[in-house]
C-alpha cells in the first residue's frame, strides 16, 4: 500500500516545520511545499496554519492526522504479516520504556532475543508515560512498560510485577530508628508523619516516582513546608544519604543501583499498596511470534528480580 502522502503530512504534523519533516522524509523543503499546497488545493481546506515556519494542524488537519494514523499502523500491520507470510522470521521489534528501565530489563532480555530470534531488529524507543502511550495509541511502537493507567479500549494490560515505595534515609537520621517491622517484607516501614516538618526530595510532578510520592505523603497526611525538587533518583538518594531530608524511590530500582555513601532504605505509605506494572500493547496489532516471544521473555526475566513481586494473575488485566 502506497501511503505516501499520508507519510508526508504526519511528518510535517510531528516535525512542525518543514525543514525538519523534509530532512525526515529526504527530500527537499521546496518539493514538501509544492506538495502540501497541491492537496490543500485538492482538498478545499489548508490543514495547516502557518506561522512564520511552524506548521500547526487545522481542525481539519487534526482530523486528517487523526486517520493518517490509523492508515499507516493498519499498513504496517500489514506489511509484518505479509513479510511473515512470504520470508518467514524477520522483523522489527519497537518497544518503548521509561530509561530508567533500560539498564537492568533490556540487556539479559534482548540476549535471549536473539539467540531465539537472530534476524529480528530491535528499535528502543525512551520517554515519558505520556510519551509512550502516544507512541503505542499512534502504532509507533509494538509494545511499551508502563506503571500507570490509560483508558483508551483499544489498550491490552499484561500483569508484570508489583513495586513499592521506597524511602530513602542516611543512617545516621535520628528517626530511622522508628521504623517497624511487617509481615512478609525484608524490608521494615516507616511512617512518613514522624518526618511532617523535614524537607523533602521529591522528584518532578509528572514523573511517575512523585504521583506515588504524593499518594504516600497524603496517605500520613504530610503536606511537605520545603523540599527540594530532583528528577535523577540517584541524586535524590544521595543527597539523602548526605542528611539533606527525606528522598522515595521504587523496590525494584534499588538493588540496580550502587552509591559511595551508605543509605537505608524502608517501605512507606500505604502497606497494602502496590505499584502495578504492566506490558501494554494494541489488541488490534498483529502479534507477530517474536513480539509474542519476548513478552514471555520479560516475564521470565523479571521472575528472576528477587526484590520484585510477582503480579498473582498473569491473565489480561486492566488498571
Amino acid at each position: 500500500m502506497n501511503l505516501r502522502e499520508q507519510e508526508y503530512v504526519l511528518a510535517i504534523a510531528n516535525y512542525q516545520t518543514l525543514k525538519g519533516a523534509a530532512e525526515f522524509l529526504n527530500v527537499s523543503p521546496p518539493t514538501l511545499s509544492v506538495f502540501l499546497s497541491t492537496l490543500e488545493h485538492t482538498l478545499g481546506v489548508p490543514l495547516f496554519n502557518r506561522f512564520g515556519k511552524k506548521f500547526e494542524p487545522t481542525e481539519v488537519g487534526e482530523t486528517y492526522i487523526r486517520y493518517a494514523r490509523e492508515m499507516c499502523f493498519l499498513n504496517r500491520q500489514w506489511e509484518a504479516r505479509l513479510y511473515d507470510i512470504k520470508h518467514g522470521e524477520r522483523g522489527v521489534l519497537r518497544l518503548g520504556l521509561h530509561p530508567r528501565r533500560t539498564t537492568y530489563l533490556l540487556p539479559a532480555a534482548l540476549r535471549e532475543l536473539t539467540i531465539r530470534h537472530p534476524s529480528i531488529d530491535v528499535k528502543l524507543y525512551e520517554g515519558s508515560s505520556e510519551e509512550l502511550f502516544h507512541l503505542l495509541l499512534d502504532g509507533e511502537v509494538d509494545l511499551i512498560i508502563n506503571n500507570r493507567p490509560n483508558p483508551a479500549p483499544v489498550l491490552e494490560f499484561i500483569p508484570f510485577y508489583r513495586d513499592r515505595l521506597v524511602a530513602v534515609l542516611s543512617p545516621l537520621h535520628p528517626l530511622a530508628c522508628k521504623a517497624v517491622s511487617i509481615s512478609g517484607s525484608s524490608l521494615p516501614w516507616i511512617d512518613l508523619s514522624l518526618f511532617a516538618g523535614e524537607i523533602f526530595i521529591l522528584q518532578l510532578p509528572d514523573q511517575s516516582s512523585r504521583m506515588y510520592t504524593d499518594q504516600a505523603l497524603d496517605y500520613a497526611g504530610v503536606h511537605p513546608l520545603h523540599h527540594y525538587t530532583v528528577e535523577n533518583l540517584e541524586s535524590a538518594a544521595q543527597m539523602a544519604a548526605e542528611g539533606l531530608g527525606v528522598a522515595f524511590n521504587f523496590l525494584g530500582y534499588i538493588q540496580h543501583f550502587s552509591y559511595h555513601k551508605a543509605i537505608r532504605y524502608f517501605l512507606t505509605g500505604d502497606p497494602n499498596a502496590f505499584i502495578d506494572y504492566y506490558i501494554v500493547r494494541r489488541k488490534d496489532a498483529y502479534l507477530a511470534p517474536y513480539v509474542a516471544d519476548f513478552i514471555e521473555i520479560l516475564q521470565e526475566q523479571i521472575a528472576q528480580q528477587s526484590l520484585l513481586i510477582l503480579p498473582p494473575d498473569k491473565k489480561q488485566a486492566k488498571p
